[in-house]
């Protein structure tokens, strides 16, 4: 009998499973790179298996050192033409200066935490890691073959020295087209890289082309990059460029053969923009990737339920005079279930998941995690005040239980002042309850509240200014 596999367990959700872990492959299974199984002359292809971010770079070596081997011997007392070729590459991979590639490092001291922020410090670490990996791979030998490679020009700067050495009698047209292709090889395995926020443990699944297939989203994704307008949809689909390849595009996460790819957020709580890989799998089908969708592609036109009197467990006169943390509404169950879109068949790479919990109240609720990355995404973060000094109060407030919220049909909103309620404050009680009411809640004007550090009236003054709000007190993800 087959052991039984571990379960992917989510620390920053009460340790919630999502899926199994697995078995990533290991570094020795999945070293293939052979200097001289290309012989004397050959033309450069990659291995197609899967890779680590190391082993990509390894295997375009042969490239490079091709090219120092075909230079030949440096003259006495010049720069060794490796240290030329792989400073050029350094230039390249910089967020600022002449031969730069993504040309955005002035947004590192922009305020606070814009997609384009946190594309600039993931390149420039990326950036950083793969410098160092061509350092560190093997250096020519006299085993070296003779590479040859069609690349067209990808209008690279190389930097002056790299020009001296590639235009000058040592080389030729070929040489030219051989660095080109290492150069392109490796700022498209940087882009490609770009969406991982662990982007040095995710497992890469390598074509013959190496990663010439980020070339067909990377212009959109530099765009939307360098205008400060990068969209959710771009990043899940430049992340399955060296993953899973064959998916739609769309949706907000994935699995592929050597694991999942999942928002951030979920693992944070957080509001960023960035995936993590993990060596796990939520969906046992015979479907080795599948895409994780949004149960409503478009949330506005989803049925709101709008929130009444009716609906309220407690008024109180006072917020301030409330001990809100002494009470907690937590699930005596809750588990992430794995659903078929209704309208596609039993062979369709889409699959829905779903946060399925219940109450000791008997309320029950299912939630599609897409809707909760969405309220994730829109939700605002309270001014940092203390419980104690907090004096300023609303006009009006009513206390609900999470159980009740959940329990609701379609997505929860409240859009007058007709009842004279303006502040709805819910106690979530853990982090698996704020993330469902996040996913439960119109997110159009919803405040997060972390726990006893701050109070419910520390969120007045933070969102929309028309219309009733809805506050989620504690239940903080400690990611």
């Amino acid at each position: 009998m087959a052991a039984a596999r571990p379960l992917n367990r989510i620390p920053a959700l009460d340790g919630l499973a999502l899926g199994h872990l697995i078995s990533p492959p290991t570094q020795a299974a999945i070293n293939k790179v052979n200097h001289t199984a290309f012989g004397k002359s050959a033309k450069w292809r990659f291995q197609p298996d899967t890779y680590t971010t190391s082993q990509v770079v390894e295997h375009v070596a042969p490239l490079l050192n091709s090219l120092i081997a075909e230079l030949g011997q440096d003259p006495p007392g010049a720069e060794p033409s490796r240290k030329i070729l792989i400073d050029g590459l350094r230039s390249c991979l910089a967020t600022t200066g002449r031969e730069s590639t993504l040309p955005i490092g002035n947004a590192i001291n922009e305020s606070g935490e814009s997609a384009r922020k946190v594309m600039a410090k993931q390149a420039q670490r990326i950036g950083s890691l793969l410098v160092r990996c061509a350092q560190n791979a093997p250096p020519p030998d006299a085993t070296a073959p003779q590479m040859t490679v069609r690349s067209p020009c990808e209008g690279h700067v190389w930097t002056r020295e790299v020009a001296g050495l590639l235009i000058g009698p040592r080389s030729n047209g070929n040489l030219m087209q051989v660095y080109n292709e290492w150069l392109h090889q490796i700022v498209l395995l940087r882009d490609g890289l770009l969406p991982f926020e662990n982007f040095d443990e995710v497992r890469l699944t390598i074509k013959q082309e190496g990663t010439r297939p980020v070339d067909d989203i990377r212009s959109k994704f530099l765009m939307q990059i360098m205008t400060a307008q990068v969209k959710r949809t771009t990043v899940i689909d430049v992340a399955k460029g060296l993953t899973a390849s064959g998916l739609p595009s769309g949706g907000y996460g994935f699995q592929y053969g050597s694991g999942i790819v999942m928002p951030l957020s979920l693992f944070t709580g957080s509001s960023s923009i960035l995936l993590k890989y993990v060596p796990a799998t939520v969906d046992d089908s015979n479907h080795q990737e599948l895409l994780f969708d949004y149960e409503n592609k478009d949330y506005f036109s989803v049925p709101r339920h709008e929130i009444s009197v009716d609906e309220v467990t407690t008024n109180a006169s006072s917020i301030s005079s409330m001990n809100l943390y002494s009470v907690t509404f937590k699930p005596v169950s809750s588990s992430f279930v794995i659903e078929n879109p209704r309208e596609t068949d039993s062979f369709s790479q889409i699959r829905h998941i779903k946060l399925h919990g219940s109450f000791e109240d008997g309320a029950q609720y299912s939630v599609d995690v897409g809707q909760i990355t969405r309220g994730l995404r829109y939700a605002y973060r309270a001014v940092d005040t203390n419980y104690e000094d907090s004096s300023a109060e609303p006009s009006s407030f009513t206390l609900h239980k999470a159980s009740d919220v959940l329990s609701l049909p379609d997505l929860v909103t409240s859009t007058s002042h007709s009842d004279g309620v303006r502040l709805h404050v819910i106690q979530a009680g853990s982090a698996v309850v704020r993330m469902a009411l996040l996913g439960k809640l119109y997110p159009e004007n919803v405040v997060l509240v972390n726990g006893e550090k701050q109070s419910p009236t520390s969120a007045s003054g933070v969102g929309k200014g028309f219309g009733p709000q809805f506050v989620i007190i504690g239940g903080d993800v400690m990611g």
